[in-house]
Parts: C-alpha cells; structure tokens; sequence
C-alpha cells in the first residue's frame, strides 16, 4: 500500500455512555486494526433508546451533543437517537437519514473514505443510501444469529440487496459462511473475532478438589441455561465436588433461578448476574472449565476468551464452537440433550488439560494481530482495483 488507507466503520452498536459494554468486541477490532499506522479508522454509531424511558429522563444532554472521541489514528462519533414509538419502516428511515447526515459532516471535517466496513446487516440501508449518496463502497463482517432464522426485521430482498452490492462480505466462522453464503447466494468469506489477549491472561493452577465451571451469556432462550442447568444437575449425582457460576442478566434469568431451586441445585450454582468485562476475566481467572450449551452460535467470542486464559472448554454443537474446539486438548462438543452435557461435564473434569497450549492455540489463532491483519489484507484488496479505476 503506498498511501493511507482512510476507513469507516458502521456497527450495530458500540459502547456508549448509556451501555458501556455494548458492542465491545467491534470497539476492540477498531483498535486492533489502529495499530496499523497505515489506516486511520473512523466510527459512526447511531445509539438508539426510546425517548419515553427513565434513560431519556437522566441522559436527555446526549441527545443535543454527540460524542466525539479522537484517539491515535481514529476517530468515533457516537449519536444518541431518543426514538418515539413508530413504524418499524419510519424508524429506519430515520436512523439512515440520521447516519447520512453524520457521514457527511464527518466527510467535511476528516475527507471521503476509502471504504466503510459495516457490521453486521443492520445498518445496511445507511451503508446502501452512503454508497448511492456519496460513491463510497463497502464491505461487511455479519455477526448476527438472526439470520439463521426468517425473523429478521429487513425483509429478506433488502438483506439480498445489501450482501449483492458489498464488496466483500464477511461471516466470523466457517459454518456460519457456508450458511449465509447457500442462503443468499452470494460467496462469504471467513475471518473469525479476535481476542485481547493482554486483558484474558493466563490463570494460574487451582490444586482445589471443587471444580468451577463458568457460563457467560445473555440470559435468552438461544443460549439454552435450562440444558446447562439439567444438565449439571445430572452431572452432580456422579461428581459432588462441582461448582457452577453463571454470569449474565436476561429475561431468562428470574426463571433459572427457580428452575435452580426446583433441580434442588441452588446451593451448588452462584447467579452473578451483568458483569463488566474486567469481572469476567476474573471469573474466568477461578474457573476450572468453560462451559456454553446455546442452541446457535454464529461464532462465541466468550470461548477464545476463556481459552485465552487457559480454560478447556464445554459447547453444544451449535455452529461456530464447530470450528472453534478443533481438538480434544481445546475441550469437548457434545449433543444438545442434558445427559449428553452431562456426559462431557463428567469427562472434561476428570482431564488434565495443559492451560498453555490452549492459550498457545488462541494466541496464534484468533489474536487481534492475527485477525487484524487478515482485515487488512481485504482493505488492500478491494481499495486497491478502485484507486486505479
């Protein structure tokens, strides 16, 4: 490349002041990818609540004065939209318009882009209007297990219109592209999340009889805590020196809860509720073995980091952790019934897994270096043609 490459993301959703954690993982790519002093990278999310909400009521200042963050070789503007109920169509048209209307103000303050990297489909009707608009192509990294069902809110013409017009489209594990790309007959290409490794350090040897399994997820339906829950209920009738930590906050939650205390478990599983990124490395960092039991997995972010600190891992077969425990020095996939978690619950504790070559497997293979990187290369690739048309 013998000129800076300039770069705009659009994601989903990006920390804010109203969610710090929010869409952290795309927060920690953009900085991944800021390490190259050959790319300046520039951030436009659009932050939506509803404007009758207490949220409003305490942070109704963001709605008047964005944040605008430079930061090295990047710059992230973050707009608040406080939303009235609506029409689903009006409402993206406004969120679109509103995007438009950033893009342009920060193309008069930093110059035109060479290229916007959407994430995900959500915001591809902004990257659709920016493109017809302004003449700036895109590409896209899909995250989203939506789309393994036909109930997303953009009718399925729209989602054809926009992977058909991406100039590379992305998916963040072999099984999800191979998926996407039979469903909307369009190629995607493989390149996985990546994990901070000097924030998922490695743990240090626990010489405890007790063996801590950790669950991080959203308390919803998909992630299936009720299979986990049964499943570790059988598994104590074999081995009574286990411990469960589950970590997250839901509308599921109330309802494990109970179904703990039915299972007659509830003295053997500490509910931890929302926790920051820093509270879950730590919990990761008292852990024996991770353990993930969702129905669909367009990749599992929380498994490399597990693995980052060393933890030997327990998934159901759900897509992306397909591709993800390639061994059995990495950990175990089982079925999605409560005896067969229980079965690998039973066989992974009585395995002696070596944390560094877990770590070793991460570091080389999903460290934001490495993921970075291979994003660099698919900049290069599809700016290059353009600058010389």
């Amino acid at each position: 490349m013998t000129s800076r490459l300039h770069i705009i993301h659009l994601p989903r959703t990006f920390p804010s002041k109203l969610n710090p954690l929010s869409g952290f993982f795309f927060k920690e790519q953009v900085d991944a990818i800021c390490r190259d002093k050959n790319i300046r990278i520039g951030v436009l999310a659009v932050i939506q609540r509803p404007l009758l909400s207490k949220i409003f009521f305490l942070n109704y200042p963001l709605w008047l004065h964005p944040t605008k963050l430079d930061k090295d070789n990047s710059h992230q503007w973050l707009v608040y939209l406080f939303t009235l109920p609506m029409p689903f169509k009006i409402k993206r048209w406004y969120v679109n318009y509103r995007c438009f209307l950033m893009a342009k103000k920060y193309i008069s303050i930093y110059g035109k882009p060479d290229l916007i990297h959407l994430q995900t489909y959500e915001m591809g009707s902004a990257a659709l209007l920016i493109k017809k608009k302004l003449n700036i192509p895109y590409i896209i990294t899909e995250h989203s297990s939506n789309l393994y069902s036909e109930s997303t809110r953009l009718d399925k013409n729209l989602l054809l219109d926009i992977y058909s017009q991406s100039c590379q489209n992305i998916a963040v594990s072999p099984y999800f592209a191979n998926f996407l790309s039979n469903k909307f007959a369009t190629p995607f290409k493989y390149i996985p999340n990546s994990v901070n490794l000097e924030k998922f350090t490695l743990k240090r040897e626990n010489r405890s009889n007790i063996k801590n399994l950790l669950h991080v997820a959203h308390c919803v339906p998909i992630k299936q805590q009720d299979l986990l829950l049964r499943g570790f209920q059988k598994a104590l009738l074999t081995n009574s020196n286990l411990q469960l930590t589950v970590v997250g906050d839901g509308p599921e939650l109330g309802k494990l809860k109970e179904l703990s205390k039915k299972l007659a478990i509830q003295k053997k599983v500490c509910f931890k509720g929302k926790q920051t990124n820093e509270d879950v490395s730590k919990e990761m960092q008292k852990a024996d073995i991770f353990i993930l039991t969702s129905k669909r997995e367009t990749f599992g972010v929380v498994l490399i980091e597990a693995m980052a600190v060393g933890l030997p891992c327990i998934s159901t077969k759900s897509g992306g952790p397909e591709d993800i425990l390639v061994n059995e020095d990495l950990g175990i996939l089982c079925d999605q019934n409560s005896k067969a978690v229980c079965n690998a619950i039973i066989k992974a504790v009585k395995i002696e897994y070596n944390s560094e070559i877990i770590r070793y497997h991460v570091s080389k293979t999903y460290s934001a270096e490495v993921v970075a990187t291979k994003i660099r290369s698919v900049y290069s690739k599809v700016i290059t043609p353009q600058k010389n048309v």
